[in-house]
C-alpha cells in the first residue's frame, strides 16, 4: 500500500538529527545491509522485515537509482510472515503425534517431545506454503526532514521506527499538534504557552439524556 498506488492515507513523522556528509552513499550502504531477506523453511524465524524497492517488493537489490528521486528517499518496508492456518496445523500435528506414539508403543508424549514434533510439523507445512507478504511505502523529503509512511497502525509505526533508526541513525518523531507547532519555528515563549493549552469544546453538551 502506498505512495505510488493504493491508499492516499499516510502517517507523518519528523526526522530528528542532521544528515551526515556524503549521506547518500552512506545511506545506500546501510540500506543494503538491512534489505529484506526471504524467510526459509529451515530457520525458526516466524517473521522478517527489511527494505525493498518502492516500485517492486521483490526487488531487494537496492542502489542509488532505486532509492533516491531528486530530494526524496523512497523505499518499501516489506514484512513476510509464516501464517499456517491453525486448523491445518492442528490436524497435521494430531496425525504426526499418533504415528509417533504408535511407533514407540506409548500413550503420551513428553513436553519436550511435543515441542520438537511441533517444529517438525511446522517446517513440513511451511514447505507447502508461501509466507504472507505485506509492503508499506515510505517517502522521506530529505530537505524538509519529513517522512510519510502509508500505514496508520501503531504496531507498524513501532516496526518502522526501529528499522529506520537502526538504518539511518536518526530519530523519528510522530506528528502531533505539539511537534507540528515546533516545526513552525515558534519562540520558546510561544512553545511554553502551547504546552499548557487545553482543548476547547465548540458545541454545547446535549441535555437530551437528562431530559429522558
Amino acid at each position: 500500500m502506498g505512495a505510488l498506488k493504493g491508499s492516499i492515507s499516510f502517517s507523518k513523522f519528523y526526522v530528528r538529527g542532521d544528515l551526515p556528509e556524503g549521506f547518500r552513499d552512506k545511506f545506500v550502504e546501510r540500506i543494503r545491509l538491512r534489505a529484506f531477506r526471504p524467510l526459509t523453511v529451515e530457520e525458526d524465524a516466524e517473521q522478517r522485515a527489511g527494505w525493498c524497492s518502492i516500485e517492486n517488493p521483490l526487488d531487494c537489490e537496492l542502489d542509488h537509482g532505486k532509492i533516491f528521486f531528486n530530494s526524496y528517499l523512497n523505499l518499501g518496508l516489506r514484512t513476510d510472515r509464516w501464517q499456517v492456518p491453525a486448523a491445518l496445523f492442528k490436524a497435521h500435528f494430531a496425525e504426526a503425534e499418533r504415528e509417533h506414539l504408535a511407533k514407540r508403543g506409548r500413550e503420551k508424549l513428553g513436553r519436550r517431545e511435543k515441542e520438537e514434533l511441533r517444529a517438525v510439523v511446522s517446517r513440513k507445512l511451511r514447505a507447502q506454503l508461501m509466507p504472507v507478504m505485506k509492503v508499506v511505502d515510505l517517502s522521506w523529503n530529505l530537505e524538509a526532514g519529513v517522512v510519510r509512511f502509508w500505514n496508520q497502525s501503531p504496531r507498524a509505526h513501532e516496526g518502522l521506527a526501529e528499522l529506520f533508526e537502526d538504518t539511518f541513525e536518526l530519530d523519528l518523531v510522530p506528528e502531533s499538534p505539539y511537534t507540528a507547532a515546533r516545526e513552525l519555528g515558534l519562540t520558546s515563549e510561544q512553545l511554553a504557552a502551547f504546552e499548557v493549552l487545553k482543548p476547547t469544546v465548540f458545541h454545547a453538551e446535549s441535555t437530551l439524556g437528562g431530559a429522558l
